[in-house]
């Protein structure tokens, strides 16, 4: 039973807060592993959830062995790429089989590897969230015995199929300090529509025909998207 949280900022730490007392109290015995290379830093506070600067892998894990001591919890704090180079992480190595994955991060490049790395595993469950300032989208991908219950991330998004940026290990000093404004009431819809994803599969309560859901808060409405 291993949750993989993929990215700790504006979605992360929000999916963090809120999972982990559900996990706790569940009856089941789960492994947490939270990953991150980036740092909390003062300018964050205003959207993001945590008590401490530093590693925000390192914050997060902290922050649940203190709480939430029936998790097994562990942190990387390492951007994740596909070959271990340039002081990042294999994602062969923190994500596996049978593995459940909370993909937070903010760009498409790292989306894109995460849903290549999961559609070549066994079993996985694959919970990807994004939003703009004030609207965004939840997709979940499901592959069970080694076969596709839901489609691909990239399939119905050109974006992420074909991803024009940059992975944030890519990113010089200067670019990973400058980000798109972003927003806490839509960085907070996202990881509750992941979240209601999770509960959804846990539940046996999925809808194969709308593994995606898109909202927009100034309109205050959350649809399903159906894909055949």
């Amino acid at each position: 039973m291993k949750i993989v949280i993929v990215g700790l900022g504006g979605i992360g730490s929000w999916v963090v807060q809120a999972l982990c007392p559900y996990l706790a109290f569940s009856g089941k015995n789960w492994n947490l592993v939270l990953v991150d290379g980036d740092e909390y830093e003062e300018r964050n506070r205003s959207r993001q959830a945590f008590d401490q600067l530093g590693y925000k892998a390192e914050v997060q894990t902290s922050w649940v062995a203190r709480k939430y001591s029936q998790i097994a919890v562990q942190s990387i704090t390492q951007y994740l790429s596909s070959s271990g180079e340039d002081d990042t992480y294999p994602i062969c190595e923190a994500i596996g089989s049978g593995d459940i994955v909370f993909s937070c991060v903010d760009n498409h490049k790292t989306r894109k590897m995460i849903s290549d790395h999961c559609s070549k595993l066994r079993d996985c469950v694959l919970i990807s969230g994004g939003n703009d300032y004030t609207d965004g989208n939840v997709q979940i991908f499901v592959r069970s015995a080694g076969e596709n219950k839901t489609c691909t991330l990239e399939k119905y998004h050109e974006e992420i199929a074909q991803p024009l940026d940059k992975a944030p290990y890519e990113l010089s000093c200067e670019e990973l300090a400058s980000s798109s404004p972003q927003l806490i009431f839509a960085n907070l819809m996202a990881a509750t529509l992941m979240l209601n994803a999770f509960y959804a599969y846990e539940q046996k309560k999925i809808d194969w025909q709308k593994p995606e859901v898109y909202f927009d808060i100034l309109a205050n409405v959350a649809a399903p998207r159906v894909r055949k």
